[in-house]
């Protein structure tokens, strides 16, 4: 679905009005934050800690936030009306100006339709990425426009056949994937990667874990290595728009039966049942 409705700094606009100054820290040497969600019936879960992450990026690259938590959630449900989306996929990018004194914020919005039902019902696949992750770069901590490893490893899953790919880190460990978090499942207890690995602190990574511990789920963050995964009984993804996905395949090998498996499936349950608590909102 093309991009009709942007909101570009306070105001929304036609895509086509939508105008950047060449000379920006941005284009120049891609500095700036990003944030990538989803609303359905109007509503962004968690959109405070989509906010609190934003700000920690900003703060990190001394680029001014223009809105507040407030502004971002009006403007976000003001774009998605005027797209008439009962489910839209929005990303917010806020963008280093000509100097450090000022900044672009763009939000576009775009129906979700990569995500079909059939999908979660079959799995996905994925393969390890031949990029590496610098888990010691201050970068891997923020999510930034410096974005050049994650596309050349999902572009070269792609290519692969596969839905995505898992990058390590400079010790061989696991990261993340090239959009997503990652989750293994070893004898009903949940396993990710630890942020120090180099994964992002991605804001569906915590509502899982905060989910899966209500639910008296355990809950690590620990070193994984690829063989661990390939040995888990259960893997899957974890981010904002696709929410729960499950992952049934790596470099080929399926894992355990290659199909969904329950702890999965529960997490993604009550996953969605609290997205959807909030929806309309």
């Amino acid at each position: 679905m093309a991009v009709d409705w942007v909101y570009f700094n306070g105001s929304l606009l036609p895509a086509a009005e939508a105008r950047v100054p060449a000379a920006t820290q941005a284009l120049l040497y891609g500095v700036g934050v990003f944030e990538t969600f989803r609303a359905r019936g109007g509503h962004v879960y968690r959109l405070d800690r989509h906010y609190e992450r934003l700000e920690r990026g900003a703060r990190a690259l001394s680029i001014p936030v223009p809105l507040s938590a407030g502004e971002l959630a009006g403007s976000v449900a003001a774009l998605v009306r005027r797209a008439g989306l009962d489910d839209a996929r929005l990303r917010l990018t806020l963008a280093a100006g000509a100097t450090d004194a000022d900044s672009i914020c763009l939000i576009t919005v775009r129906g979700v339709d990569e995500y079909p039902e059939s999908l979660y019902a079959q799995g996905v696949a994925a393969v390890i990425a031949s990029v590496w992750r610098n888990e010691s770069s201050p970068l891997a901590r923020l999510k930034s426009l410096n974005y050049l490893d994650n596309l050349l490893a999902r572009r070269a899953a792609l290519q692969a056949g596969a839905w995505d790919a898992i990058l390590l880190n400079s010790q061989g460990f696991v990261a993340e994937a090239s959009a997503s978090n990652v989750f293994a499942v070893e004898n009903g207890r949940l396993v990710t990667p630890r942020i120090d690995d180099g994964a992002l602190p991605g804001v569906t990574r915590a509502a899982v874990m905060d989910l899966a511990a209500a639910a008296g789920l355990a809950v690590e963050e620990r070193q994984l290595s690829a063989s661990d995964l390939l040995a888990a009984d259960e893997l899957f993804f974890t981010n904002a728009v696709a929410g729960v996905l499950p992952l049934v395949s790596l470099d080929g090998r399926p894992i355990a039966a290659g199909s969904p498996g329950e702890v999965t499936r529960r997490i993604r349950r009550l996953y969605e049942a609290a997205v959807w608590s909030g929806a309309g909102n």
